[in-house]
């Protein structure tokens, strides 16, 4: 019995994490494809409303939140058996973009683009709140795992919002670069990708005051951070790459992933990236600790995956 349970001791230490689900949005074709990130194979294609954009899943995986820019929209889908189905299309203001979901509560919050506002809907999508006025196009936001604080970056105002999810009161105005995007949490520091100065603007989220910059190539998008803290990867649009920071903010070298990478997710283990690559219509899974792409899968047209858009199977 003792080299038979040494064998199945060496074989659950040797065998892979679970793979995950990516959902990505596909701007062009106005679906979103569902990819088996241990296989490579989009297992589903499902429709949602007119160009999406912005992603964000629950945590248990059974909600996936789409946001609709042209749309004016967010699709509500419910994944049951193993499949995605349509549960709801809700307004979401004049243009929704990005979505987050709270890990504690459900509570999904929507930017509204042209609104400066952040919507507050419930787990099936309707409106719990009045809506959070913030600075001016919304874009990117993030929780901390906590689920305390909501993290707002406004495009149009180069600040980003700090939002207390207790009482949706405002806790502070960070000014940050030029037109940020993207923004990511990650053991109590907040990184926001700022477009037109390309650069990474480093909050403290203790402080709540900016530390660093970190100069990426152009048109920086969105951010992923390790669990660890152990690798920093900013997908750069008009460079076609990834540029890459270890834990002490020095720069490694870049990945190339294609043309027009946008949203970007890390695998819970660390060991894997992925980018929605707009222009060639690819998913770009990225090896981290090797700093290269290890496989390229075919999704939907003009895919953007802006969010969260990792989960469990």
């Amino acid at each position: 019995m003792r080299p038979a349970l040494a064998c199945l001791t060496l074989m659950a230490l040797t065998l892979p994490a679970r793979a995950e689900l990516a959902y990505v949005t596909n701007q062009g074709d106005d679906s979103v494809s569902v990819v088996d990130t241990a296989t490579g194979a989009v297992v589903q294609t499902i429709g949602v409303g007119a160009k999406p954009a912005g992603v964000a899943v629950a945590a248990d995986g059974r909600h996936v939140y789409v946001t609709n820019p042209e749309g004016h929209s967010v699709s509500v889908l419910e994944r049951t058996n193993g499949r995605l189905t349509l549960a709801a299309e809700v307004p979401a203001g004049a243009g929704p973009l990005g979505v987050v979901v709270s890990p504690q509560d459900g509570r999904v919050f929507v930017a509204d683009w042209y609104g400066d506002t952040v919507a507050v809907l419930d787990v099936a999508g309707q409106t719990n709140a009045a809506p959070i006025k913030v600075g001016q196009s919304p874009s990117g936001l993030a929780i901390d795992p906590e689920g305390t604080r909501l993290y707002v970056a406004n495009r149009e105002s180069d600040t980003l919002s700090v939002i207390d999810l207790r009482t949706l009161d405002t806790l502070a105005t960070v000014p940050v670069g030029h037109a940020p995007f993207g923004v990511t949490v990650q053991g109590g520091r907040v990184f926001v990708a700022n477009v037109q100065s390309s650069d990474v603007s480093v909050v403290d989220a203790a402080t709540l005051k900016e530390t660093r910059r970190l100069a990426v190539g152009e048109f920086p998008y969105a951010v992923a951070v390790t669990a660890d803290g152990s690798r920093i990867l900013v997908t750069n649009q008009h460079s076609g790459t990834l540029s890459v920071f270890d834990g002490a903010f020095t720069a490694l070298p870049e990945i190339a992933v294609g043309d027009y990478p946008e949203g970007i997710a890390m695998s819970a283990d660390g060991t894997r990236a992925y980018v929605a690559v707009w222009m060639d219509n690819r998913l770009a899974e990225i090896d981290v600790a090797a700093g290269k792409v290890v496989r390229k899968i075919k999704v939907g047209e003009s895919p953007r995956a802006f969010g969260t858009f990792l989960a469990p199977p």
